[in-house]
């Protein structure tokens, strides 16, 4: 960043704001691009969703798989702090106890299994 003297508001105006995006929101939003993996697949079977996402290159043992309801995140912490992240979301409530992720040659496959719905039957009051 340059500064010379004699220069007008919309100058300042611009300095200012090149000294914080380079001071704040750059380092915010270091190691956090893309906001996804590098490439994802989803397969849509009559009772089960899958998921098989490129992640060459990071460490297994960091990912992290969360499910709930319908929703699906994947995360994974970054060298420089925060998380990298893909998130789906699915017609279908997904079971979470019985979902399942694998690693293998740089590729995560998730398998969901779909919530079956339950039939109720009326009792006689």
């Amino acid at each position: 960043m340059t500064i010379r003297r004699g220069f007008g508001i919309e100058d300042f105006d611009k300095a200012f704001d090149e000294f914080f995006d380079e001071l704040l929101i750059d380092r915010w939003k270091c190691g956090t691009r893309p906001n996804e993996f590098e490439h994802a697949d989803v397969f849509d079977h009559e009772d089960s969703y899958q998921v098989r996402l490129a992640a060459a290159g990071i460490d297994p043992a960091q990912l992290q798989v969360e499910v709930l309801g319908q929703r699906l995140a994947v995360r994974v912490p970054v060298k420089l702090g925060g998380m990298l992240e893909s998130s789906f979301s699915f017609t279908e409530s997904i079971d979470g106890e019985a979902s399942t992720a694998k690693y293998s040659e740089g590729t995560l496959t998730i398998i969901l299994p779909k919530k079956k719905g339950r039939r109720i039957s009326l009792k006689k009051s």
